[in-house]
């Protein structure tokens, strides 16, 4: 294999291909803040005391000096100017725990330990052959900072014969697709050859490799804590239809083999079957296998007295995790996983709209998602990416759609929550920096303070809609989508916010009498009856519905129906005291498959899932049903392209968190609910006092970007 067929195998993210252009820019640290950490440790100490959210940084080896004598520790902490709580190694290959040799002596590592795919050069310098012994040093100087520190690789195969390519050696659990063809990623659910699983040989080696280099744990990520491909895909190997026919009791019909040895056209007939005939066996059988695995991981790390942190399955929503990857958050969550570390990669795809179907809403994809995966796994944390640059994937955010990155920034600091008491609770601990290294003083700086800003707010309560949240409706979900292909409740959130719907609290059932305010019901077909007898009893607000129809113990105040049929989405209004003038336009005809298992699944992550046909007039009747159920803020004008998080703090005083969907400026007139005594800007931008007269204001808002406004009212 030649070095550009090494380089695509190796990317991260399927759709990428990586380039040979050279990054210039050298990299001089300010000698006043070096001289400062050097006299004075305590200052760091001072930031990270202060911070309320926790900072994980994802970084290379080649983000560090081996030629220095502290790693360049002291160097990288006089740019950040702030102590992170954790920093995690990117050490790319899984061979780094499977051909772990201990340290009775030292040895230099294989180039795609020290730079991601073994690039040759980062902005700051050249990359440098690291050895095991150099890398347990590093970690011993960050640890004097308090630092924790985690090891982290993906699934790649390096191909070769020499020292450290174990995983080349081991074809058997190479993932293996629906026509037989091998891809060149480990698969850790398979077992080796000799009949022992992958997974208990790899927690040995991982408990080996935490010890001897002092980790304080690992961070899962890509290809381990999940497959690379998706389940219509792999794995169909002997091995894995095995275990699937061992647990679920399931039987292949006579024509089918259960064991195909490498015969194409064996798989292809199997794949095909079981895909179209027992897709929700295989779903399921795959949320258990990998919570088999996350709890052998798990508990062998815990028993260290160490930390796990797993990446979620690329950018998936808790339903399209186990339908697309097999991967169920709250298993694993209630495995007592210290965290996930969520991939938020909205600001990457705004800049490659090629990378996705739907990359005018990523951003709305990434928000909804980790509201779901929050009330999903309650007590577990979640860190979001920041996303900054990656010199191998190709990418630099940071400097190339900063405004992106700002309100990303602010967004995903400021969704919340309802905990079982009926408080508000921010969905993100803290954020992961992806990835840290070349960053001027001035960047971290700017990054620095945007986050601070973020994590600055505690609202009180809510006072835009809330949306409920019930575990049972979920399990009902993959069901419906199979036979129905109507849309998931991630589908629904995202279209709507996507159009204007401001949507930031979620709350579970179970304490929906603790909240007050309007409420939101995606799916009520699918919830139970005495659920839906509980959100009935709900007195504190209007109730408003939206999915499947279904019946309800009272009349609605007002309802209406989408004109796609059959299993059209309907939307209804309780207790709001209002009525609705609703007319839908005519729409495309949607031509339906007579046989929903022969849709063609996406072939990667950033393809969207096939849904029934949803008509825009339809969603456009429900956010502005969902607008008169806030009037806390009215957009004037711009209402196209502004959206707004709102954030009560007090009787008298909100937090307004103004985004703008356009790539130009816009000016938007917004009318608040009570007369204005004042406007503080929080944010850099406008730079200059926002004006106001009586309940009504202007201000302008950056492409891409969000203002933050303190909006106090008169008593």
């Amino acid at each position: 294999m030649n070095y550009h067929s090494m380089i695509k195998m190796s990317s991260r993210r399927d759709f990428l291909r990586t380039s040979t252009i050279g990054l210039t820019s050298i990299f001089f640290p300010s000698e006043a803040l070096l001289a400062r950490s050097e006299e004075n440790n305590s200052y760091f100490d001072f930031q990270k005391q202060q911070i309320p959210y926790d900072i994980l940084l994802w970084i290379e080896l080649i983000g560090f000096d081996n030629t220095l004598s502290d790693y360049g520790v002291k160097e990288f902490l006089s740019r950040t100017n702030f102590i992170p709580k954790a920093i995690s190694f990117l050490l790319v290959s899984p061979d780094f725990v499977n051909t772990h040799y201990g340290m009775l002596e030292e040895w230099v590592f294989p180039p795609e330990y020290c730079s991601y795919t073994a690039r040759t050069y980062s902005p700051e310098r050249e990359r440098q052959d690291w050895t095991n012994y150099q890398l347990k040093g590093l970690v011993s100087e960050l640890h004097k900072y308090d630092i924790e520190v985690y090891c982290s690789f993906f699934d790649f195969v390096y191909e070769g014969e020499r020292k450290g390519r174990w995983s080349w050696m081991h074809p058997e659990i190479f993932e293996t697709g629906k026509d037989g063809n091998r891809y060149s990623y480990l698969h850790p659910l398979k077992r080796l050859d000799d009949g022992i699983l992958y997974e208990d040989f790899f927690k040995d080696k991982l408990i080996e490799v935490l010890d001897d280099y002092n980790f304080d744990g690992v961070h899962i990520a890509d290809g381990i804590a999940h497959t690379r491909r998706p389940l219509h895909d792999v794995d169909y190997s002997d091995d894995m239809i095995s275990q699937f026919l061992e647990q679920t009791g399931v039987e292949l019909p006579s024509f089918l083999l259960q064991s195909c040895k490498l015969n194409k056209e064996e798989y292809k007939k199997r794949s095909k079957w079981l895909w179209e005939n027992k897709k929700y066996e295989w779903v399921l059988f795959h949320t258990n296998r990998w919570a088999e695995f996350f709890k052998k991981i798990t508990d062998a790390i815990h028993e260290k007295g160490k930390k796990i942190f797993i990446n979620t399955a690329w950018t998936q929503a808790p339903f399209e995790a186990i339908y697309r990857y097999g991967i169920d958050y709250q298993k694993i969550a209630e495995l007592g996983v210290d965290g996930f570390i969520v991939e938020n990669v909205s600001s990457t795809v705004a800049m490659e709209p090629i990378l996705s179907d739907e990359h005018e809403k990523f951003f709305y994809i990434a928000m909804s998602m980790l509201m779901l995966i929050k009330v999903r796994v309650k007590a577990t944390n979640l860190l979001p990416f920041t996303t900054i640059h990656d010199t191998t994937e190709q990418y630099d955010a940071l400097r190339h759609i900063p405004t992106v990155v700002e309100r990303d920034i602010y967004s995903m600091a400021n969704l919340y929550f309802y905990n079982d008491f009926g408080n508000l609770q921010r969905c993100s601990s803290g954020i992961v920096g992806c990835l840290s290294d070349s960053l001027y003083s001035h960047e971290w700086d700017w990054l620095k303070k945007k986050w601070d800003l973020a994590y600055s707010f505690s609202p009180k309560f809510n006072v835009a809609i809330t949306l409920i949240w019930s575990d049972n409706a979920f399990e009902n979900q993959l069901k419906d989508y199979i036979t129905t292909r109507r849309w998931s409740t991630h589908k629904l959130l995202y279209e709507l916010m996507y159009r204007g719907a401001s949507i930031n609290v979620v709350c579970a059932i179970d304490s929906i009498d603790k909240i007050q305010g309007p409420v939101l019901i995606l799916n009520p077909h699918l919830y139970s009856e005495n659920e839906i007898k509980k959100v009935f009893s709900y007195r504190n607000g209007p109730i408003l519905t939206i999915g499947g129809k279904c019946k309800f113990p009272v009349t609605p105040d007002y309802e209406f129906s989408d004109v796609y049929l059959p299993d059209p989405l309907s939307c209804a209004i309780f207790q709001s005291g209002k009525q609705f003038d609703v007319k839908l336009n005519n729409e495309p005809i949607e031509i339906i498959p007579p046989n929903f298992t022969e849709v063609t699944e996406p072939y990667s992550w950033t393809e969207s899932l096939y849904y029934r046909k949803v008509s825009t007039s339809f969603l456009s009747k429900c956010v502005s049903v969902i607008s008169t159920c806030m009037p806390e803020l009215k957009l004037l004008t711009e209402a196209e392209f502004i959206k707004i998080i709102i954030l009560k703090k007090s009787t008298n005083e909100i937090v307004s968190l103004i985004g703008n969907d356009s790539y130009y400026y816009k000016t938007p007139k917004i009318e608040t609910k009570h007369k204005i005594k004042d406007i503080v800007v929080k944010t850099t931008f406008p730079g200059i006092p926002v004006y106001f007269d009586n309940k009504q204001f202007n201000v302008k808002i950056p492409g891409k970007g969000m203002v933050i406004l303190s909006i106090c009212y008169e008593n």
